[in-house]
Parts: structure tokens; sequence; C-alpha cells
């Protein structure tokens, strides 16, 4: 963290003497004295609303005098120079003090120490003792975050992966997500059970995996170590699990999600239910408490943007809630030395049930699976999305073509002119349009498409002709018989396209 140090000659000064001098002078500029120990005193700075408190050391010893100012609020740069101004402003009030002290105020001020000196003494040990009530109840100082690290470690693996396959960096492509296993609708109703789990570790573009792996971190700190690797790694999965059923449950409509958050939330959610028992001592559980509440609050209500997988987020966190008593009721037996073999096997029963009876009541049609399964595998083609692109801009084509038949009140002559001046160009335009795509790297299927679209157009533009052949002789009954069969073959064409 950012800090200052300056040392200054203060000859004729023994160490108890540049104390006392030190100590007048931190309480002749208004900072706060904290704590005093042999030759060195501990303070802060005044913390305003935009500004943060530094920490001030002051070690002494024969004729030299140390003064030190650190940002200790997990501050990466000093922009300002805040702590060389500290030193500064100490400096220059200590040099002052100095030269006008008198011998009443420095037995004061020496006597003032020796007081603080045996608080600190008193507060030092009860920090030792909070310290191993906090450990024996936490395991911070014995546990570590392996669980942690290897969940990281695959979202990030797995993420280089998918950008490498062409998922998008800032511009996620849903449909390499779902290639990938995210909780796409159509394909998790319909047999991918499995993408319950595996859409935890998709996440969709860089902002999205770094807040996500920064929250889980930040939560994991405390929780890993304190419940143990196997019930953490249950509880994650299962709580990423119940997310994801919510998810499904809430967007009824179809949706294609994916990311940590919902395991994240419960997670926090977790870790709120443990907050809330005495299992954490008082001096951790009041002050972690509140800023989790508010984090968790703000991320819900931030979530209600769009384009937030906010069920997720809410289901994550409730069963993270329900896993925590459960949890908590393990924990307490397992600090009285008694064996617990019930929990784990309780919350991972109570996750695939929900599951199983979830999927077994919401089954998704199969076509709706071959459609998403034919938009997946068009992601593997570089020209998909601009064969897509072609595919709109025909509908806009083929509206303008056939919208000459909606003016029934036309003559023969304004209905002929019509043909040709707008619907005959807009069928050439597609033909040629459309052709183009043959070269695409496309699959199989949409080149058959193509094929079916030009024989459609084609048959289109035979109709228009014998139209006009009506209208140019007058004879209608001469060419109806071909105009009927065009027609009919047009209409089956038709059936055909919808097929593919």
């Amino acid at each position: 963290m950012p800090q200052n140090e300056q040392t200054i000659n203060a000859a004729g000064y023994d160490a108890a003497a540049l104390q006392a001098l030190a100590y007048g002078t931190l309480k002749e500029i208004g900072w706060t004295i904290k704590y005093a120990g042999e030759n060195i005193l501990l303070g802060y700075t005044p913390r305003s609303w935009n500004r943060n408190d530094n920490e001030i050391t002051i070690q002494t010893e024969e004729g030299l005098l140390t003064v030190t100012s650190k940002m200790v609020h997990n501050e990466s740069f000093d922009m300002m120079g805040k702590t060389k101004k500290d030193v500064a402003n100490f400096i220059a009030a200590f040099e002052t003090l100095k030269a006008r002290t008198a011998g009443q105020e420095t037995s004061e001020w020496t006597a003032a120490i020796a007081q603080l000196k045996e608080a600190t003494i008193i507060a030092a040990e009860q920090e030792v003792k909070q310290a191993e009530e906090v450990d024996k109840a936490m395991n911070l100082s014995t546990g570590n975050l392996y669980v942690t690290y290897a969940i990281i470690a695959i979202n990030v693996i797995v993420f280089i992966l998918m950008a490498m396959d062409g998922a998008g960096l800032f511009e996620p492509d849903g449909r390499i997500h779902a290639k990938w296993g995210s909780n796409y609708s159509p394909l998790t109703l319909s047999g991918d059970s499995w993408r319950l789990v595996t859409n935890i570790f998709i996440h969709f573009g860089l902002i999205h995996i770094l807040m996500n792996m920064y929250a889980l971190y930040s939560i994991s700190v405390y929780l890993e170590p304190m419940i143990g690797k196997l019930k953490f790694i249950t509880a994650y999965l299962a709580t990423g699990i119940l997310a994801s059923l919510a998810s499904l449950w809430w967007h009824s409509e179809g949706a294609n999600s994916a990311g940590a958050s919902g395991a994240i939330f419960g997670m926090y959610g977790l870790f709120i239910a443990l907050l809330l028992t005495k299992l954490i001592p008082d001096v951790i559980r009041k002050g972690l408490l509140p800023g989790i509440a508010v984090f968790v609050i703000y991320n819900l209500v931030y979530g209600m943007k769009g384009g937030i997988d906010n069920a997720a987020h809410i289901g994550g966190l409730v069963s993270g809630f329900v896993i925590g008593f459960i949890y908590s009721v393990a924990l307490k037996q397992e600090k009285n030395e008694r064996k617990v073999t019930w929990a784990l096997p309780a919350v991972a029963i109570l996750t695939i049930t929900a599951a199983v009876l979830y999927l077994q009541n919401h089954q998704a049609p199969a076509s709706e699976r071959n459609a998403a399964m034919t938009e997946i595998k068009g992601a593997s083609y570089k020209d998909s999305e601009k064969f897509n692109n072609r595919l709109n801009e025909f509908a806009e084509l083929e509206k303008k073509a056939v919208s000459v038949f909606d003016n029934r009140e036309m003559t023969d002559e304004e209905f002929k002119k019509q043909i040709q001046e707008t619907a005959m160009p807009q069928w050439e335009q597609a033909e040629t349009m459309l052709t183009k795509t043959k070269s695409y790297d496309i699959p199989e299927e949409m080149h058959a498409r193509t094929a079916k679209l030009i024989e459609y157009i084609g048959l289109r533009k035979e109709e228009l002709n014998l139209l006009i052949k009506m209208i140019d002789t007058g004879e209608e009954e001469k060419w109806m018989p071909e105009l009927n069969e065009v027609r009919e073959k047009m209409g089956t064409v038709i059936d055909e396209i919808s097929k593919l």
C-alpha cells in the first residue's frame, strides 16, 4: 500500500523525550492517537466524506524521529500525494511545538503515553483473544482456498476456450454458449439435464466473468475455510443447479442463460444464514453482516435491468440460505466433536429431487429441440450469421413483391405495370442475392434451403409472366390451367421449405 516515510534529526533528545513531543504534536494537529508501545506511537489522520484516514506511525530513538504515513484502505496509488503531505504537516507541527514546549507539558504527555501503553497491552490481549475465537470458529489460519482457486481456474479456462471458438469477448454469440452447455431452455428441458451444471462455468463476455470471479473470491475467503471443502463444493453446485431451475421456471417462454452468479449468490445466502447464528463470534459477525446484506440487495436491485438473470440470483440466494441453516446444525455438532454424515447427502438429495421433478413436469417438444440443435450447428460455420441476414433481406423483398396483389381495384394495365415495375424486380434481386450464398460456409441444410427458395422464386416469376399473358391476350381460360399448375408446385415447395 502507498506510504511515505521521513526521518529527522533531533540532537539532544532521547527516545522517550521525542516520543512525548510526538504525542503532543499529534494532539496539537488533531490526529487520533490509537496505540503506544516502546518508542512507538500509532495514530490516524482525520477522516471526512471525501478522504479516508491514513495510518501514522512515529518511531523514536536517540536523536532521531521517523514518521510514516500509510494508506490502509486498499488504495493502489497515492495520486494526490496525501501521505507525503501528512509527513510534511507532522514535521512542521513537530518543529514548532519543540521550539516552545515547556517542561510541564512534556510531563503530562509522558504520563498520558504511560496510560496509553497500558491500554494498548489490554487491547492487544483482547484482540488476540478475539482472533483466537474467530479462528476457532472460521479456521482462517489453517484453512485454504484450493477449491475456490480450482473453480476460478475452470471458469477462466472455459472462457478462453470459448473465446477461441468465437464466443466473443464483449459481444457474446449465444449459439456458441448453447454449444458449450449454457442453460438453453429447448435443450435443457428436452434431455440435456447436464446443462444445469455446465452453465455455471460459462460466461457471457469478459466483464461478466471478471465480476463473478471477484465476487466468488470475496466470499470464499471466509466461507471455504469455515465450512470445509466438501461442504463448499456441494453447496456451490447445489445452489448453482437450483438457481438454474429458478431461471427455467421464471423464463417460461424460453431463455439462454449462463454464469456463476446464481451459485455465487447461493454462497452469499449460505454465509448470511451462518452469520445469523451464534457459530461466528459477534466481533466479526456484526461487522460482516451489514456489508454483505447491502452487497446482495444492491446487486438484486441492479439485476432488475434488462439482460440480467435475476431469477437465477434469487433462486441461488434462497437455496443458499436454506443450505446455510442445514450446515449450521451440522457445524454445531462438529464443534461438539460429533461426527456428521447426513448434511451433504441431504443437500444432494434435495437438489437432485428438485431437478428431476421439475424436468419431468416441464419438457420441451422435439420440434423445439431440433430447431435449437440446427441453430447451434450453424454456429460452427463462419457465414451462418451472414446467411441469416440474407434470409431477413429475402423476407423483405418477398413482402414487397407480393404486395402487388393487395390492391384489388387496379385495372389490368395498372396491375401489369405493378408486376413489371415492382414485383418482378424484387424477385430478380432476391434470386441474385440468394444465388451468391452458394459459396457461403454454411451447413448443407441451409444450402438446401437456398436451393428451394430459388426454386420458389422461379415459380413466382412464372406466375407473374402467366398473369401478364392473360392481360395481354385477354384469354384467361387458356392460361388458367398452367397458372394453377404453377401455383400447385409453389405450394409444394413452400411445404418443403417449412420442413427444412
